[in-house]
């Protein structure tokens, strides 16, 4: 990954006047701010947009023009007077994060920059609406887990007992934006990582993979196998891939369709947290419970295209 790559993982800037870095409260910031991509970047913006990470200024580059003259799109970048702040979006290979102590880390759960993952739901949770609701509108509950010990200690083999929620992928998928640039905690990790850096496209998984993670793809095609259309029946849905064979998510038609994925959902966005098992002469996710797949909003595709 080049310098020019590390920046292009500052997918929206913060954009708020009369607030800075050294004064300024980053609740505030991010409770009031508008979240700015780089298209639609203004002159009048300058001295007022910030890292949705470390919260220093941010330039786009180039400012005058949306393209560079080979016709790549223009980026935000970290400003030079802040260099020696530490950002691991300016790292070409981000590390993840470890805590000075357990307060430090209670207080980035409290401060909602961190989220200890216990597991994600294995069954679906009983509705508590009468009528169900258009999908992308369902309330979607994570769960207080277990108090867990958690391998994030700055010294090798210190860890902490930490609160952990039990989450629905989408749970994270809701509020996208502000989710992508917080710290995961993942069972059996040894930091905790952004979750940028954790998703993974599935255009360039080649072969199974026995470790869960996550995992995005565009759906190309979805169908419905099976004679009757039975719920019961399987439902094949591709995702792109650049590699030879096929990627699909493999599961009943009925838990699929539960997830909003239907005949209609030709590019939408699918995101996975699971293993990738191989499939014919492709490769496929199954077996995945209710809480390890979820359609992203469309209003925030562009945020992974």
């Amino acid at each position: 990954m080049s310098a020019n790559e590390s920046n292009r993982r500052i997918k929206f800037s913060y954009q708020l006047d009369n607030w800075n870095y050294e004064n300024g409260e980053r609740s505030h910031l991010k409770s009031n701010a508008k979240k700015i991509i780089p298209s639609e970047y203004a002159a009048e913006m300058d001295g007022t947009l910030f890292c949705p990470a470390c919260f220093t200024n941010l330039n786009r580059i180039p400012k005058e023009k949306d393209h560079f003259t080979n016709g790549r799109e223009a980026y935000f970048a970290h400003v030079q007077k802040y260099k020696d702040v530490k950002c691991d979006l300016k790292s070409i290979k981000p590390e993840g994060k470890r805590y000075e102590n357990w307060e430090e880390a209670k207080k980035a759960i409290d401060d909602e920059n961190l989220v200890i993952i216990s597991s994600f739901l294995k069954a679906k949770p009983e509705s508590k609406e009468d009528k169900p609701a258009i999908y992308d509108e369902t309330p979607v509950e994570d769960i207080d887990g277990p108090t867990t010990e958690v391998a994030i200690g700055r010294h090798n083999g210190e860890s902490f007992s930490l609160p952990s929620k039990i989450k629905t992928v989408a749970g994270l998928c809701r509020s996208f934006d502000e989710n992508l640039y917080k710290y995961f905690y993942l069972p059996g990790k040894n930091n905790a990582v952004r979750l940028i850096d954790l998703l993974k496209d599935v255009k360039s998984i080649s072969e199974e993979n026995d470790k869960p993670r996550f995992y995005y793809g565009r759906i190309i095609s979805t169908k419905h196998l099976g004679e009757h259309k039975r719920p019961t029946n399987i439902r094949m849905t591709f995702l792109h891939t650049d590699v030879a064979g096929d990627f699909c998510l493999k599961s009943q038609d009925k838990d699929q369709r539960a997830h909003g994925i239907t005949d209609d959902s030709v590019g939408r966005i699918l995101i996975v947290y699971g293993t990738v098992e191989i499939n014919g002469s492709g490769l496929c996710f199954q077996g995945l419970g209710w809480g390890e797949f979820s359609l992203l909003p469309e209003k925030y595709n562009h945020l992974l295209d």
